[in-house]
């Protein structure tokens, strides 16, 4: 008796197991613009996750990029016309069939869903108190990898003074002394890759700024510089942005994002990202 029971709880959990996967999402929606309903109702937040069934409609001029998690491939939809999402690609039910194509850049699974919980969790912030004027310190690369061998270092403080800059590898060879004046300084001496450093800017005797970073392998950091090169259409620069999310390479994630929210306004969760 013990044999049925036990092929019962197995059929059960598969069961399950099948359900929680048909539930999950396998596209997003990486760009949009003009008029857009999502199954009937209103515009689609940023990165939304797409379930097999889920119906866009597009108004005249709209055009919707969806970007599929596991094969990578991107749909691009224009208006007017209808569309359903399957397992296969997106379909039109309505209108032009969409164009599709193979980004070079592919983004982990996890790392665009939490990005899209983010990016839904930032609408509920628009509200919260803004940022406070920064104070003097660092700003940029702060206790993170970076993908680039030769960074633009950023602190806060007066625009108008001229900053000692040291930078300091983890054995403690000097591998940088100089001047800049103003807030930021791009280092003229390339890093070593996969190599950890500290880097500070002072004002007379005064430390303004000291912080910490690390760089990325040699393989990563060329693969983050191709996709740079590569990313000129906006969905393009959004999986620029998950890539180096993926890579670890938070701060210039954030970049990317900061980028991508001054020029689509219209776009709020992207400013949600960015901070």
């Amino acid at each position: 008796m013990a044999n049925p029971a036990r092929l019962l709880v197995a059929g059960l959990l598969l069961a399950i197991a099948f359900v929680a996967r048909a539930a999950d999402p396998i596209a997003f929606v990486s760009d949009f613009k003009g008029e857009v309903a999502m199954n009937g109702g209103g515009r689609p937040p940023f990165l939304a996750e797409l379930l097999p069934g889920t119906k866009l409609a597009l108004g005249a001029g709209a055009t919707v990029a969806v970007m599929f998690v596991v094969t990578g491939e991107e749909y691009s939809l224009k208006g007017p016309g209808e569309f359903v999402v399957t397992k296969e690609g997106v379909k039109a039910t309505k209108g032009t069939a969409p164009a599709s194509r193979m980004p070079a850049v592919r983004p982990s699974v996890a790392t665009v869903v939490e990005t899209s919980k983010t990016a839904t969790a930032s609408l509920r912030m628009r509200s919260a108190p803004g940022h406070r004027a920064a104070r003097p310190g660092a700003v940029y690369p702060v206790n993170t990898k970076i993908a680039t061998l030769q960074p633009t270092l950023r602190w806060s403080g007066d625009a108008g003074a001229t900053y000692a800059v040291v930078v300091t590898s983890v054995s403690g060879k000097e591998v940088y002394r100089g001047s800049s004046r103003g807030n930021s300084l791009r280092l003229p001496v390339k890093l070593v890759a996969d190599q950890g450093y500290t880097w500070a800017c002072s004002a007379g005797d005064a430390i303004v700024a000291e912080a910490r970073f690390e760089t990325l392998s040699a393989d990563a950091i060329a693969g983050a510089e191709k996709s740079r090169a590569g990313a000129k259409s906006f969905p393009d620069r959004v999986l620029l942005a998950l890539s180096l999310q993926d890579l670890g390479a938070a701060q210039d994630a954030k970049d990317v994002w900061a980028q991508l929210a001054a020029e689509r306004p219209d776009i709020p969760e992207l400013a949600g990202l960015a901070r």
